[in-house]
């Protein structure tokens, strides 16, 4: 599931809506809804986040967090022209095993991604 398929799913809970209910609130079919949520259809057109902010009226904290799933959401990518053979190797290996991987590899992943691997090298 993607972070967007996940975030309006949740926004629609926090609002003690059924999903009927939303899609009437939105006035978008039901199954249409319900493919977002579930991730079995893509990111949507600007014109169904603008019906979403209005119509669930989001805060601004939520319209920024929603836009921010969007981005995250994201399912195509083009690597850099700029990227080193060991960064399309690396890729690769990981485009492998998306959908297969464990939490636990993930979280090493994260914090790979996230620490300054440099300054914990040159420590040991």
């Amino acid at each position: 599931m993607s972070p967007f398929a996940h975030f309006i799913r949740t926004l629609r809970e926090r609002r003690n809506l059924r999903q009927n209910e939303a899609a009437a609130l939105l006035g978008y079919e039901q199954s249409y809804l319900c493919a977002l949520e579930t991730g079995n259809k893509g990111t949507p057109q600007s014109e169904f986040i603008q019906v979403l902010i209005k119509r669930y009226e989001l805060s601004d904290e939520e319209t920024e967090n929603l836009m921010d799933s969007l981005r995250r959401s994201k399912r195509r990518y083009l690597i850099p022209l700029k990227a080193k053979c060991e960064e399309y190797e690396l890729v690769y290996k990981l485009y492998e095993q998306l959908g297969k991987l464990s939490p636990n590899q993930i979280l090493l992943m994260q914090i790979a991604l996230n620490s300054d691997v440099n300054n914990l090298l040159r420590s040991n």
